[in-house]
C-alpha cells in the first residue's frame, strides 16, 4: 500500500508542479528581459552623460574663442603695455573663469610675454599646435590636451592671433582649460556608485578620472581592453569590461575632442552589479513569492490528496488485494457515490461479490466432482454432495427430493445438510401442479428447467414456507431439476442466506454440477465393466500400486486444497521431497525386486515416521514427497530428521544388510512460492542441493536455483530455433490391428540444438507451455506435417499425419483461422491431419474446449483423445466430446502384462469407447505378446516400438518403401503376427520412451515428449 499511495501521491505532486513550473519559466523569461532593459538603461544613461560631456566640451571651445576674442580687443593687451599690466587684466580675468588653469599673451616667436600665472622662468611656447594653428590660419586655433609648461595640469588650449591695423600679428593670446567641468558635471548627474569617469587621448593616457583623479592622471593604458575599443570605435558606442580596479561595468564612450594629434574620448563606466541590482531584487522578490505559492499548492496538494483520494484508493487496493490473496469476503467499505472513485467502489464491489459467488460455485463443483468419482453408493453421494454444498460451497441448505410417481406425487427426501435431521419428512413436500406444489423444487421437477426464487420474502409463491425460511435466515432458492434423458428423478434444492443469489454465472455452474450429480447417480445404479474400470482408473489416478501410498497427482491436488485453506487462514505449510541414495546400484546388484521391496519398506518407514502429521506419496521412482498442510521452519527441519532418522536404519534385502541414504528438499508457503507445481519444483531443487551439501536435508535457496537460469537461456533459444527453423518432425507409423496395413503417422517434434545436439522434447515442449512459445511451436509443426504430407502426396503416399495441440491452443480465439488459413496455404485439406489432445487439456477448461473441438470437427478434421486415463475426466464431459478415437496412455499399455490393473483399464476403455462409437489406438506396443493381447481386446490400432521407432521423413519413406513387416493371418492363434527386421538401436530407445512415460514424463502432452 506505501508503495502505491506513494506512485499515485507523487503522480499528483508531479501535477501540482508542472502546472507550476509555466510560472517559474514566465517570471525567468521576465527576469531576463528585466535584466537586458537594465543593461540597456544603464548603457543609454552612461551614453547620454558621455555625449553630455561632449556637447559642453563644443560650448566650452566656443565660450573660449568668444573670451580670447575679448581679450585680445582689450587695451592692456593688445598694447603697448607692459608685461605686468598685462598679467594684471589675465588674472583680474581668470578669477571669472574657474575652469582655465591659465590665460597668457605670447609674441610671434613663442616666448611668454604675459600670464595669469606667474613665470617663475622665461618659457616658449612656439612649438605648441595651437599657438602654430593661430598663426598660420590668423584665426582661433585648438591645440591637444597636454600637460601644461607652466600649470603641469593637463588640459587643452586654444589660441587667438592679436592683429593690428596693417594686418600683421603683433601675439597670440592663448587660455587653458582643464578638465574640472567634467568633475562637476559629473557631481551633477548623480551617477551610481561606483561609477567611473575617464578622459583619455589618443595615444591611451589618461588625461583626467573621477573618483581618483591623481592616481591615475598621466599614465598610458593603452593596453587595456576598455581603451583599445574606444580607440578602434573611433566615434561612440558601449561595452562591457572590467574596469581598472576589477570591478565589471557597463561602458559608454565618444569622442571629446579632436586636436592635431589625435582625438580624446571620455568614458562612463557604471557597475553591472548595481545597474542589475533593481532587477535581481524584482527577481528574487518574484521567485520568493512563486516558491511560497509552489509550497502551499503542493501542501494543498499532499493533503487533499490523501483526504480526498489517496485513502479510497488505498481502500480500493486493499480490498482488490485481499480478493487476489482468496478472501472472497474483500470489500471496499466505500460510498457508491456518483463521482468516479464512487462508481469505481461500486463496481468492485458488485465484481467482489460475482466472484465470490462463483468462486463458491467453482469449489462447490469442484468438490462435487470429486465426490462423484469416488463415491461407491447412491447415498453416499447424495449425502457427500448436500455436505459439500454447505460446507465448501458456504450456502446455508442443501438437499436432495426424489419425485415418486404416485397418485399423490409426493416427493422423497434423499439427503440433505443444514436441517436437522428428519426435518424435511414433515414438509410433505409434493410437485403437484398445486399450491404447495408450486414451490421451486415441484416447479424444477415439473418444468425440467432450475427454478429460481431470489427473494423469499416478497415471493408470493413462498407463501407457504415463508416463515420458516425467516427464522431461519434464508434469501434465496434454486432448485436444480435431476434429470436422466427426457425423464426428471427428482431435484436439487440449495437455499442461500443473501437476496439475489443466483446469477447467471452461478446457476450455469450449479446445474453443471447438478448434471454431475445425474450422472454419477446412473453411473452407481448401473454398475456395469465401464464404471468398474472407471474405478481402477480413479484408483490408479491417484495411488501407487506398488506402496499402496497416495501418487503424485494425489498430492498435487491435496497441495492445491491446502494452499487455498493456508491463504485463507494465515497459515504457513511445508513440501518435503526425498529420494533414495544408492536406490540404483541396489537395482542393478539385487535386481528390480527387491528393489521394489525397498520401496515398500520405505513407505512403511515413512507412514510410521510420520503419523498423522502429514501425507506422504510416492512421486515417481525413488522420490517420496511429504505435505505437512500446517508447518513452519522449526517443525519442517524436525519431521526432515525424524523421516533421516527412520531412513538410517539398516534395510533386510536378500539377507544383507544396507544402508541407504536419502537427501530431502524442502521448500515453504509462502517464503518460497504460492502454487503447488512451484512449490514442488522448489523442493526438487532444494534436495538436489541437499545431495550436493551432503547435509541430509536443505531449504530451497533461490540464489541456486541454476535450473531457472538454464530454462530461461533454453527459452530464448528455443524461440530462434523456432525461427530459424533448428527443428524436425519424425513420423512414427500406425498399424490398422486388423488387416496389419500403415493407417497413419504420428509427427514427433525434435530440436536439432547447434551446440547440444538434439534436444529431447520432455527438455524443450513443457519450457514452451510456460512461456507461450506453445503457439508459435505448434504452428510450425502444422506447417511442417503439412508440408511433409503434401510432398508425399505428390509421390502417392496419402497417409493422415497426427499432430498434438496443447491445452494452451485450445484457448487461442484464432486457432480455428489459422488452421484454415494454413490448409488454404499448402492446398491442403483438413482430413490430412488428425488432431491429438490430451484428456487434460480438455478438462483444463471443458465448455471452452468443447466449442474448439466442435468447430474442428465441423471443418473436417480427425479428433483423438491422447493419453486416455490420465486426466480424471468429468464423466459427463467426456460422452459429449466430438472426437473419432481414444488412445490409451503408454503407461496402461507396457504395463498391461504385469499389472491386472492396468489390463482392466485397457479392457474397459476399450469396450467404453467401442459402445461410444470410438476406435481405440494404444500407445507404446513394445512386444508380439502385447500386440496380440490387444488384438485379441478388440483395439484398433497400435503404435509402438514393435513396428518402429519414431523416424526421420526420408526414413519413414524408405520404412515404408521396403516394408519390413508380413501380415499374415494366424488362423489357429487368431492373431495377425508381424515381424520386424530392423532392431538395432530399438534397446536404447525403448530405455528413452519408458522414461518419457513415467508422470514427469506425462506431466506436458501437448506436443508429444515422446521417443
Amino acid at each position: 500500500m506505501g508503495h502505491f499511495s506513494t506512485g499515485l501521491r507523487t503522480r499528483l505532486l508531479l501535477l501540482v508542479l508542472l502546472a507550476v513550473i509555466p510560472a517559474f519559466g514566465l517570471i525567468g523569461y521576465m527576469a531576463i528581459a528585466q535584466r537586458q532593459q537594465a543593461v540597456l538603461d544603464a548603457e543609454e544613461n552612461a551614453l547620454h552623460l558621455v555625449r553630455m560631456a561632449s556637447r559642453e566640451q563644443s560650448q566650452l571651445i566656443a565660450s573660449t574663442r568668444q573670451l580670447l576674442l575679448h581679450l585680445s580687443h582689450l587695451p592692456a593687451i593688445k598694447g603697448p603695455g607692459t608685461a605686468a599690466s598685462c598679467s594684471r587684466v589675465l588674472t583680474e580675468q581668470i578669477k571669472h573663469f574657474p575652469y582655465y588653469t591659465n590665460l597668457g599673451v605670447a609674441t610671434p616667436d613663442g616666448r611668454v610675454f604675459c600670464s595669469a600665472l606667474p613665470l617663475a622662468q622665461s618659457v616658449n611656447i612656439a612649438d605648441r599646435s595651437y599657438f602654430q594653428r593661430a598663426l598660420r590660419s590668423r584665426d582661433f586655433g585648438i591645440g591637444d590636451y597636454q600637460v601644461g609648461r607652466i600649470t603641469k595640469i593637463p588640459a587643452i588650449n586654444f589660441g587667438y592671433p592679436i592683429v593690428d591695423r596693417g594686418g600683421n600679428i603683433q601675439a597670440v593670446v592663448y587660455a587653458a582649460l582643464n578638465l574640472s567641468w567634467l568633475n562637476q558635471m559629473v557631481a551633477g548627474v548623480k551617477l551610481p556608485a561606483g561609477s567611473t569617469l575617464t578622459a583619455v587621448d589618443s595615444s591611451g593616457t589618461i588625461l583626467a578620472r573621477d573618483p581618483e583623479p591623481e592616481k591615475w592622471a598621466g599614465k598610458s593604458m593603452r593596453g587595456l581592453p576598455r581603451i583599445r575599443a574606444m580607440l578602434r570605435h573611433k566615434g561612440e558606442g558601449t561595452t562591457e569590461l572590467d574596469g581598472l580596479d576589477g570591478v565589471r561595468r557597463l561602458y559608454a564612450f565618444a569622442p571629446l575632442h579632436g586636436g592635431p594629434s589625435g582625438t580624446v574620448y571620455v568614458s562612463v563606466g557604471i557597475p553591472k552589479a548595481i545597474a542589475l541590482a533593481t532587477a535581481r531584487r524584482v527577481f528574487v522578490r518574484s521567485m520568493a513569492l512563486l516558491f511560497l505559492a509552489a509550497v502551499l499548492a503542493l501542501a494543498a496538494a499532499w493533503v487533499g490528496s490523501d483526504v480526498f483520494v489517496l485513502r479510497r484508493v488505498n481502500a480500493l487496493a486493499g480490498a482488490a488485494r485481499r480478493l487476489a490473496k482468496g478472501d472472497m469476503s474483500a470489500r471496499t467499505g466505500l460510498p457508491h457515490g456518483r463521482e468516479e472513485l464512487g462508481q469505481l467502489a461500486r463496481t468492485f464491489d458488485d465484481m467482489a461479490v460475482a466472484l465470490q459467488r462463483i468462486n463458491r460455485s467453482l469449489k462447490t463443483l469442484s468438490a462435487g466432482n470429486r465426490a462423484v468419482v469416488r463415491a461407491n453408493n447412491e447415498q453416499t453421494l447424495l449425502t457427500e454432495m448436500c455436505r459439500i454444498i454447505v460446507e465448501v460451497g458456504g450456502y446455508c441448505l442443501a438437499w436432495v427430493g426424489y419425485a415418486e410417481q404416485n397418485e399423490d406425487k409426493t416427493v422423497r427426501p434423499m439427503a440433505q445438510a443444514g436441517y436437522e435431521e428428519g426435518y424435511l419428512a414433515t414438509l410433505k413436500l409434493t410437485w403437484a401442479d398445486t399450491e404447495r406444489g408450486r414451490g421451486p423444487v415441484g416447479t424444477a421437477i415439473r418444468t425440467a428447467k432450475p427454478c429460481i426464487t431470489r427473494n423469499i420474502l416478497n415471493d408470493p409463491v413462498f407463501v407457504p414456507w415463508r416463515e420458516e425460511a425467516r427464522k431461519r435466515g434464508y434469501g434465496s432458492v434454486i432448485a436444480l431439476p435431476l434429470q436422466v434423458n427426457a425423464n426428471v428423478g427428482g431435484a436439487l434444492c440449495i437455499y442461500a442466506e443473501e437476496p439475489d443469489a443466483f446469477d447467471q454465472e452461478e446457476v450455469e455452474l450449479l446445474l453443471e454440477m447438478a448434471n454431475d450429480l445425474t450422472y454419477g447417480i446412473a453411473v452407481l445404479n448401473t454398475r456395469t465393466e465401464h464404471e468398474q474400470a472407471h474405478d481402477t482408473i480413479r484408483r490408479m489416478a491417484y495411488h501407487d500400486s506398488l506402496t499402496d501410498l497416495p501418487n503424485h497427482a494425489y498430492l498435487e491436488e491435496r497441495l492445491q486444497q491446502a494452499l487455498s485453506e493456508a491463504s485463507t487462514r494465515g497459515q504457513s505449510l511445508a513440501v518435503l521431497l526425498l529420494d533414495l541414495d544408492r536406490f540404483r546400484e541396489i537395482n542393478d546388484a539385487l535386481g528390480f525386486n527387491q528393489g521394489d521391496l525397498l520401496l515398500k519398506d520405505v513407505g512403511i518407514r515413512l507412514r510410521n515416521a510420520l503419523g498423522e502429521e502429514g501425507l506422504v506419496a510416492r512421486m515417481r521412482g525413488d522420490e517420496f514427497g511429504i505435505l505437512l498442510p500446517v508447518s513452519d521452519t522449526n517443525r519442517a527441519v524436525e519431521t526432515a530428521r525424524r523421516i533421516l532418522d527412520a531412513l538410517g536404519e539398516p534395510f533386510v534385502l536378500s539377507k544383507l544388510e544396507l544402508d541407504v541414504g536419502a537427501a530431502v528438499g524442502i521448500s515453504l508457503f509462502p517464503q518460497h512460492g504460492s502454487e503447488a507445481t512451484g512449490l514442488i519444483r522448489h523442493a526438487d531443487v532444494a534436495k538436489r542441493q541437499a545431495k550436493k551439501s551432503g547435509q541430509g536435508y536443505a531449504f530451497y535457496i533461490a540464489e541456486q536455483d541454476e535450473d531457472s537460469l538454464r530454462r530461461l537461456a533454453l527459452a530464448g533459444e528455443l524461440r530462434h530455433a523456432i525461427e530459424k527453423n533448428e527443428l524436425v518432425l519424425h513420423y512414427q507409423p500406425k498399424i490398422d490391428m486388423r488387416t496389419g496395413r500403415v493407417c497413419g503417422a504420428e509427427a514427433l517434434v525434435r530440436w536439432l540444438h547447434p551446440q547440444q545436439g538434439m534436444i529431447p522434447p520432455d527438455a524443450f515442449i513443457p519450457l514452451a507451455e510456460r512461456t507461450g512459445l506453445i503457439k508459435p511451436l505448434t504452428d510450425w509443426v502444422v506447417q511442417a506435417a503439412l508440408r511433409q504430407s503434401s510432398a508425399w502426396r505428390r509421390d502417392g503416399l496419402a497417409l493422415p499425419v497426427a499432430v498434438n495441440l496443447s491445452a494452451r491452443n485450445l484457448q487461442e480465439a484464432e486457432l480455428l483461422g489459422r488452421m484454415e488459413q494454413l490448409l488454404t496455404v499448402w492446398a491442403a485439406e483438413a482430413g490430412w491431419l488428425e488432431m491429438e489432445i490430451t484428456e487434460s487439456a480438455v478438462m483444463e477448461d471443458p465448455e471452452g474446449a468443447l466449442v474448439i473441438l466442435k468447430r474442428l470437427s465441423r471443418l473436417g478434421f480427425t479428433l483423438f483423445i491422447d493419453d486416455f486415463g490420465t486426466g480424471y475426466s468429468s464423466l459427463s464431459y467426456l460422452k459429449k466430446l466430438p472426437v473419432n478415437a481414444v488412445k490409451i496412455d503408454k503407461s496402461f499399455v507396457i504395463d498391461m502384462l504385469a499389472n491386472t490393473d492396468s489390463a482392466a483399464i485397457v479392457r474397459a476403455t476399450i469396450v467404453l469407447a467401442h459402445d461410444l462409437g470410438l476406435k481405440v489406438v494404444a500407445e507404446g506396443v513394445e512386444d508380439q505378446t502385447t500386440w496380440n493381447r490387444l488384438l485379441a481386446l478388440g483395439c484398433d490400432v497400435a503404435q509402438g516400438y514393435h513396428i518402429s521407432k519414431p523416424l526421420p521423413a526420408e526414413q519413414f519413406k524408405a520404412w515404408l518403401d521396403e516394408r519390413a513387416w508380413n501380415a499374415d493371418a494366424d488362423k489357429r492363434a487368431g492373431h495377425t503376427r508381424l515381424r520386424p527386421v530392423h532392431a538395432t538401436g530399438r534397446k536404447t530407445d525403448r530405455a528413452r520412451d519408458a522414461r518419457n512415460a513415467s508422470p514427469r514424463g506425462r506431466r506436458h502432452k501437448s506436443l508429444k515428449p515422446r521417443g
